[in-house]
């Protein structure tokens, strides 16, 4: 079941990931000495009373472009993807703890051939994620180009052998939009047996 809808554009986290909440876990940069707490990433938010807003990770600041989509996987990690890249999975530290996450970006598709060091982007550019019947889906935002073949549209993403990695891909709807104005978000139905798909409004009503 597939539903359009003219929405606002999911808030894109330009320019860091800053989640907001009194429960949120912290985390800080991998690879970097950078101190764990960044006043400057928070000090202009403004929050009710009772929360506390801590900077956790600065994909822009490590090479690893805008995330705009993320979801939680049924192991609690979280699942983001580059505008104009990757897909990333975030494994968050005990709370308090102060140590650094595990971060690993997604060679989703079929395993390279031996040898092949080569970076493709298997599956991103993506601006709506969703982990949901034991699946991540997937809406690409995308004209297609030769670092990224795939077009716009709904995929699904599975993991067949058990190692934890997605090998297999399938295009569940293609649709015809891209940009700030294509394919956005992906939500559960209410019933929690199908998906709504939210679309921009320079988005074709698919058949």
């Amino acid at each position: 079941m597939f539903s359009q809808l003219n929405t606002i554009k999911l808030a894109a986290l330009v320019t860091g990931l800053v989640l907001v909440g009194a429960s949120w876990i912290t985390m800080q940069e991998a690879a970097t000495n950078r101190p764990l707490v960044d006043p400057s990433k928070t000090e202009k938010l403004k929050l009710l009373s009772g929360f506390k807003a801590e900077h956790l990770y600065s994909p822009s600041d490590n090479k690893q472009g805008s995330w705009v989509s993320m979801t939680f996987d049924d192991k609690g990690r979280m699942i983001t993807s580059d505008q104009y890249g990757f897909l990333y999975r975030l494994e968050m530290p005990p709370v308090g703890s102060g140590s650094a996450p595990k971060i690993e970006k997604l060679m989703v598709g079929p395993a390279p051939a031996p040898g092949d060091t080569a970076q493709r982007v298997g599956m991103g550019y993506a601006q709506g994620l969703l982990y949901a019947f034991n699946s991540l889906y997937v809406m690409v935002n995308h004209r297609g180009n030769k670092e990224f073949e795939k077009t716009s549209g709904l995929y699904r993403l599975q993991d067949m052998n058990g190692d934890d990695q997605y090998e297999k891909i399938t295009l569940i709807k293609q649709l015809k939009g891209e940009g700030e104005h294509g394919p956005h978000s992906i939500v559960l139905s209410p019933d929690k047996q199908s998906l709504y798909v939210k679309s921009r409004n320079f988005t074709d009503v698919p058949e």
